[in-house]
């Protein structure tokens, strides 16, 4: 029997090859391509800059799932000063 492909966000962490690192050279070239895609299919810069935004939103909310997915602790923080202590700890190491 096969088993089924486990969706990205239902792995471990610390599963992946090579800690799920990208390249930075990577990482330029996709996010080149999309500023390009973008300014391709607007006819101003507020359109570009609201478009970006928008890509830029899904993206951060998808990362901060997947981050606060991986911790131990399973509740969402409400707290002003705890939320801050995650973002500066937690979020700040997984994304720089």
């Amino acid at each position: 029997e096969r088993r089924a492909r486990q969706n990205i966000l239902d792995r471990p962490l610390g599963a992946q090859r090579g800690k799920g690192e990208v390249s930075l050279s990577a990482f330029a070239f996709l996010f080149s391509e999309m500023v390009q895609y973008c300014q391709s299919r607007v006819q101003s810069i507020a359109d570009l800059e609201t478009r970006l935004e928008e890509l830029g939103y899904g993206v951060g909310v998808r990362v901060l799932e997947l981050v606060s997915h991986g911790q131990k602790q399973r509740r969402r923080e409400i707290r002003l000063l705890n939320i801050l202590q995650f973002i500066s700890s937690t979020l700040w190491k997984s994304l720089f």
